[in-house]
């Protein structure tokens, strides 16, 4: 394995949306026997700043559920958008359920004005009101959060019935519902990546634990899961590792690479 690809939340995080000391230690290990370290994950390139605060590592970074891709200086190399026709379609659809929306693009984050939840990454953003739902801009991501999964479930499938050819759908967790630029995925960020290496996707390795990580986990050469995988990740894979709360993609990587 050339690559060691890794989702964040349910994956490396601990449930204080930080990497553990004891995984921090064993990613350097990695690096430094010259395996090439990436993230994945639906967060934008903000919500990922204290995380590589934390690594202290220049890596390549697959943001936004792989509409964007940032290299190990932080350029941006890659990007997709919803285009403004279609996020006003959606964000009209969401609004009409009662729910709220969180959009995103590059470092501006837009929300409904009644929005009362405080994104723990929201000081990193500029943030915009958006009132007008007729005049959206291109989106690199949507989301929609609740506390109660059968929520998520309700508005999933309104979703998908009515926009699934035009845009990528995943319920990344229980609680939250991805909404991203059809055709991107963490697993066509990792192409993208394998053809800039001029290598083929078997060379990766991926860790991952949601909807969002499917494709992720179809395109490398070795998916692993964790032990608090949601069942659609359990029923397709049969490399498991231990729980995030366990520093299981710690583990893992000790025993492959022998570290």
């Amino acid at each position: 394995m050339k690559f060691v690809v890794s989702d964040l939340d349910g994956t490396l995080l601990q449930p204080d949306h930080k990497v553990s000391d004891y995984s921090i230690d064993i990613i350097k290990k990695l690096v430094d026997k010259n395996i090439n370290f990436v993230i994945a994950t639906g967060r934008g390139k903000q919500g990922v700043q204290d995380i590589l605060n934390q690594l202290n590592l220049d890596i390549y970074l697959i943001c936004n559920n792989g509409a964007n891709i940032y290299d190990k200086k932080g350029k941006l190399i890659f990007e997709e958008t919803i285009e403004p026709e279609i996020s006003s379609k959606i964000l009209k659809e969401i609004k009409n359920t009662g729910l709220f929306y969180s959009a995103f693009r590059e470092n501006i984050f837009y929300h409904d004005k009644d929005d009362k939840e405080d994104y723990f990454t929201r000081e990193l953003f500029t943030e915009v009101v958006m009132n007008n739902l007729d005049n959206c801009p291109q989106l690199n991501k949507i989301i929609v959060t609740d506390d109660d999964p059968k929520v998520i479930s309700k508005i999933n499938n309104i979703l998908r019935e009515k926009f699934n050819s035009l845009v990528e759908i995943t319920i990344s967790q229980p609680t939250c519902l991805d909404i991203s630029p059809k055709g991107c995925s963490k697993g066509t960020g990792i192409k993208h990546l394998a053809k800039i290496f001029n290598t083929t996707t078997e060379d990766f390795m991926a860790f991952g634990d949601g909807e969002n990580d499917l494709d992720m986990l179809r395109t490398v050469g070795h998916p692993v899961i964790m032990a608090n995988s949601q069942e659609v990740i359990k029923n397709q894979f049969s490399v498991m590792t231990s729980t995030n709360i366990e520093d299981g993609v710690a583990k893992y990587l000790i025993q492959y690479f022998n570290l």
